[in-house]
């Protein structure tokens, strides 16, 4: 009784945490915050030796794993997904296992690395879609060619990521 009474308190954090997710979002708090986790005072091409080569971030890190596992150090947005996520993987645990030890390495190690795997995988693709999808719903002229004056759409509008919207203004 007592471990379905805390997953449902965790349930609830969860919840709690996913609205305050949206609410960021709805009053572009996020889009505000996004640069905190970048360091444009470095070169583009700085080294981030701490990824052993397996992961190679777009821009600078303001310091290490700022863009990956200490994301939620840097805006609210992700402090707030961390604990939400943190408290769906709590609340699976418990009914998982009754050992501290399993919890805690499930909480903090295996389920945000499988989460993380199908994350990163699952957004390069729907990119990829999304500006090949971007393409096909192109003007074209009667020559063959993509409709180019400035009452229709142009080539300019691929989807880029929040740091590549705010660099291109």
């Amino acid at each position: 009784m007592i471990t379905f009474l805390l997953v449902a308190v965790l349930l609830a954090a969860a919840g709690h945490f996913k609205g305050r997710m949206d609410a960021l979002v709805d009053l572009d708090i996020k889009q505000i915050e996004w640069h905190m986790k970048y360091d444009f005072t470095k070169p583009s091409t700085t080294k981030h030796w701490w990824y052993f080569g397996l992961y190679k971030p777009t821009f600078p890190e303001k310091f290490p794993f700022s863009t990956t596992a200490l994301v939620f150090l840097t805006d609210r947005w992700h402090r707030a997904q961390f604990f939400m996520l943190k408290s769906f993987y709590l609340a699976i645990s418990l009914c998982m296992s009754d050992s501290w030890i399993i919890i805690l390495l499930s909480v903090m190690v295996i389920m945000p690395i499988i989460v993380g795997v199908f994350f990163e995988v699952s957004y390069d693709e729907a990119k990829r879609k999304a500006l090949n999808k971007q393409d096909e719903d192109l003007p074209f002229q009667d020559d063959g060619g993509p409709f180019q004056d400035n009452e229709g759409p142009n080539d300019n509008t691929q989807v880029k990521s929040v740091p590549e919207k705010q660099i291109g203004d």
